[in-house]
């Protein structure tokens, strides 16, 4: 078991996450549909939606394709990997979907240590040293942002992008992670990504609820 495996049980108790991000690139993952709503009428109507903003011609083909998409990859996410929510990165929707997860945990050990851990700065089965340099925000302060190559069993090459912080206050670990096989699309969408965490602010789960 990896230690990022573990985490599930660590959920902030103190700290949870808003997220001021850019809506007509992100399609938010709900984590629980509203009443009257499924995964297959969520992702028929981000598809609607993606398609309709873009101002690009298509037909029934193209919107059963990204709907499909969309359902696929939220049907994957909650309970199969460690996080509390999911943001699909979809600037044309043409593209092939990436997805940005978004971990809030309790906070662990010694910072330093701990953020690195979270975003595999020190992983051992990275094809090459990770990139690992310090990440700035207004909100969040300074935290690591980590880009590491590694081999999957196929021998085919992917990238994971992670970015860890610290926040005292709440005593929470904020994580971002995300992950593609296809280089340059992950490449591309750095900006945008990094664009996502300077929106994020960590805030009481208590003032949350009251």
């Amino acid at each position: 078991m990896s230690e990022q495996s573990r985490l599930g049980s660590l959920t902030s108790k103190k700290g949870w996450v808003s997220i001021d991000y850019d809506r007509t690139i992100w399609i938010p993952c709900l984590a629980m549909f509203p009443e009257g709503c499924d995964r297959e009428s969520y992702a028929a109507e981000f598809a609607q939606l993606w398609w309709d903003a873009s101002g690009l011609r298509y037909g029934p083909a193209d919107l059963a394709r990204l709907a499909a998409m969309i359902s696929e990859i939220h049907q994957g996410i909650y309970g199969h990997l460690p996080c509390h929510l999911a943001f699909i990165h979809l600037p044309d929707p043409r593209l092939m979907p990436l997805v940005l997860y978004v971990g809030i945990w309790e906070s662990d050990g010694e910072r330093d240590a701990q953020l690195r851990m979270l975003t595999h700065a020190d992983d051992p089965g990275a094809v090459e040293p990770p990139i690992v340099d310090e990440f700035t925000t207004d909100r969040l302060g300074t935290g690591l942002r980590t880009m590491r190559y590694r081999h999957l069993d196929d021998g085919s090459l992917y990238a994971g992008l992670s970015y860890a912080w610290r926040c005292a206050e709440y005593e929470t670990d904020l994580l971002l992670f995300t992950s593609s096989e296809d280089l340059g699309r992950l490449q591309r969408a750095i900006p945008d990504m990094d664009g996502f965490a300077r929106t994020i602010n960590i805030v009481s789960r208590q003032e949350l609820h009251d």
